[in-house]
């Protein structure tokens, strides 16, 4: 088994690495150790617009649940802060199959239940969960995009060692939304709650530093209370998600062999999580360095796209976050939202 590029993880970040490059004439292979691509999903689905111009096929009726006008900021002390933020909220799973799908379709290869193991003598050994069957593959590179926790990051150097944790619940709505809900709030230390509109439905969720030895399941439960008085949604669960968010800011995107990418390479917001758009743009941009037979460029470019923004809000999350008790003090200078946050310091 040859091929050009192995791409560990098929999120949005590694299946979009597999379509460019598949698309560009290179031999790829993808795995993912989960049973089915997009599932389980483990995110608030929320993406913004500009994304969509970039790769306008991974946005259909199938992947797309509705268009977002706002950004809706509710703080303890009462100030209601709106912002512009139009964009979509996603059928997860189904934009992760249809990525993916498109991968294959321009003749990538795609092994599910499969997990990455790392190098040996010169080849890269994988194992097929089920038969615990090992087994060495040949490629020139190896990117890695499976997730916060990635062990492709591990294996070869330095990796994400803090994180927010996350629960979340799918509700249904009361009325339509069209806008993003977020909740500022002193039971939710380190981070916010989220009431995103899917149609007619809601997820509704929590995110928080586990650094403040807070039950995140409890917070979630408390929230809900909150969301169900103020009248958004139902008070009916009719699924349950969470994960895990990278908290440090980039993570060395390039490593010789090996290219990391999305959530495994640190690209991912630390205040406010958002991930996925970063995450197709990362895989998009290394599977171009790589088709143009410079992937040491990947490094450059993902650094001057995203290293300034997700470097400030890592800094600030560490200078403001650590506490969580004068929030109006903390939040306008920790939430893009506030002109606080843009200030020099």
């Amino acid at each position: 088994m040859k091929y050009d590029v192995i791409i560990v993880g098929a999120g949005p970040a590694g299946s979009t690495a597999a379509y460019v490059l598949a698309r560009g004439g290179s031999r790829v292979l993808l795995v993912d150790f989960k049973r089915k691509v997009g599932s389980p999903v483990q995110c608030a689905e929320f993406v913004p617009i500009q994304i969509s111009y970039r790769f306008p096929e991974f946005f259909t009726e199938e992947t797309v649940a509705q268009k977002i006008d706002d950004m809706v900021h509710l703080t303890p002390w009462g100030e209601v802060v709106r912002s512009e933020s139009p964009g979509f909220m996603l059928r997860r799973d189904r934009f992760d199959h249809l990525i993916a799908d498109l991968a294959l379709k321009e003749g990538a290869d795609l092994m599910l239940r499969t997990l990455f193991l790392g190098f040996e003598d010169g080849k890269i050994w994988l194992e097929h969960i089920d038969t615990r069957t090992r087994f060495p593959v040949e490629a020139d590179l190896v990117i890695g995009a499976d997730g916060p926790r990635s062990r492709t990051a591990r294996i070869t150097g330095d990796h994400t060692r803090t994180f927010l944790t996350t629960a979340q619940f799918t509700m249904p709505l009361r009325e339509t939304l069209r806008d993003l809900i977020i909740y500022f709030r002193d039971y939710i230390p380190g981070g916010y709650g989220w009431v995103f509109p899917k149609g007619e439905l809601a997820n509704v969720g929590v995110g928080i530093d586990p650094d403040f030895g807070v039950n995140v399941m409890d917070v979630l439960r408390r929230f809900v209370k909150e969301v169900v008085a103020d009248g958004f949604v139902e008070e009916k669960i009719l699924s349950r998600t969470g994960g895990w968010i990278p908290a440090e800011g980039i993570k060395r995107p390039f490593r010789r062999k090996v290219l990391l990418v999305g959530d495994a390479g640190g690209f991912c917001h630390p205040i406010t999580g958002g991930g996925i758009a970063n995450a197709v743009l990362t895989g998009a941009m290394a599977g171009e360095a790589i088709l143009e037979g410079s992937p040491e460029d990947y490094e450059e470019e993902a650094m001057d796209v995203f290293g300034e923004t997700l470097t400030k809000a890592a800094l600030k999350r560490v200078k403001y976050m650590k506490s969580w008790d004068d929030l109006e003090f903390i939040i306008p200078r920790t939430w893009i939202a506030f002109d606080e946050y843009w200030k020099e310091e």
